[in-house]
């Protein structure tokens, strides 16, 4: 379960562009491009201004979360040599809301297997479009990291970072409250929403974007069924962790009960535990870094710049070193 607090995100989050001393050193280009099934999608590149790029990272987003969240991560992580690819998902985001009713479905079927295949497709492409062929790197929040095992591709992905990333079933919550709460969620709320509407509206999520009906029943169906996604017959065949050979961390956050639990992530880790590939699992405690509290969405305010942006990409950097400066382009 997620819930997107627009309230709590314009507070901490560079919902505008805001100036920064980096913006200098950037360059961010509008970029269209096609998910699997051809449905158009809409994104930034953000890219070092005055040097090649070494390396480039897809940023994944959250359930109900526009991209433009994620610009001012994107900057800092270009200003250190990386070709960012920032998107909103069909239906979602200003560009791909005003497009929602083009061809194509809008589920989180969609968002999962042709979306973020598509942003891969697009972020392999531009890792490969001259003789040097540049190291992958994937950064997924929630949804973004939780879609990961029906990607279309993973072969080709480095590295990949994912932040309060979870397998959404509800009894991975922890017992009490919190475990209630995402039943009735799934269970009843969402479905009664959508009835009544025909999309869950985003006062019904604490004030996030609104999300497309057939997205909305999507999750609430994976989110009661014990398998999640692997339980729906439309994604069968879809589920193919065992194709990802990089490395993989994916990080939980002490206060993040609500939305990205441990055990929901250790269910996510488990997904990739017959792949070829090595899979990390690390935990923040938000005192670690001189915070009271981070939470789900605290991973990318402003202030996370100064010590988790680094604590992240080094711990990456370390383990995958093609991901470093004058290490990571090979032919």
């Amino acid at each position: 379960m997620e819930s997107p607090d627009q309230a709590h995100l314009h507070a901490h989050l560079p919902f505008q562009d805001e100036p920064d001393p980096q913006d200098a050193q950037v360059d961010m280009d509008a970029v269209q491009f096609a998910a699997t099934d051809g449905h158009p999608l809409h994104g930034h590149w953000f890219v070092p201004q005055h040097q090649g790029a070494h390396a480039v990272a897809v940023m994944a987003p959250a359930t109900g979360v526009p991209q433009r969240y994620y610009h001012a991560f994107a900057r800092w992580l270009a200003a250190r040599g990386y070709a960012v690819l920032c998107f909103d998902y069909r239906g979602m985001g200003k560009r791909n809301g005003a497009n929602a009713s083009a061809s194509g479905r809008t589920g989180m079927r969609e968002w999962v297997r042709h979306d973020l295949s598509g942003a891969l497709a697009c972020a392999k492409a531009r890792s490969t479009q001259s003789d040097q062929h540049l190291p992958l790197l994937w950064v997924g929040h929630s949804l973004g990291g939780n879609g990961l095992p029906l990607v279309q591709g993973l072969e080709h992905i480095n590295a990949v970072i994912t932040l309060g990333s979870q397998f959404g079933y509800w009894k991975l919550w922890p017992r009490g409250w919190h475990r209630q709460v995402t039943r009735v969620f799934f269970g009843r709320w969402v479905p009664l929403l959508v009835r009544l509407t025909g999309k869950l509206p985003g006062w019904a999520l604490g004030g996030g974007e609104t999300l497309p009906g057939a997205a909305a029943m999507d999750w609430a169906r994976w989110g009661m069924s014990p398998g999640y996604f692997r339980d729906d017959p439309a994604c069968e065949g879809w589920y193919q962790p065992d194709q990802f050979q990089g490395h993989m961390q994916l990080w939980s956050i002490d206060d993040d009960k609500t939305f990205g639990p441990v055990d929901a992530v250790d269910a996510l880790a488990a997904c990739f535990g017959q792949s070829a590939g090595q899979v990390e699992r690390l935990h923040l405690h938000p005192r670690a870094v001189g915070r009271k509290a981070v939470g789900h969405f605290g991973v990318f305010q402003r202030v996370a710049e100064a010590k988790i942006w680094p604590l992240v990409l080094n711990h990456i950097e370390a383990k995958v070193p093609l991901l470093r400066p004058g290490v990571g382009v090979y032919s």
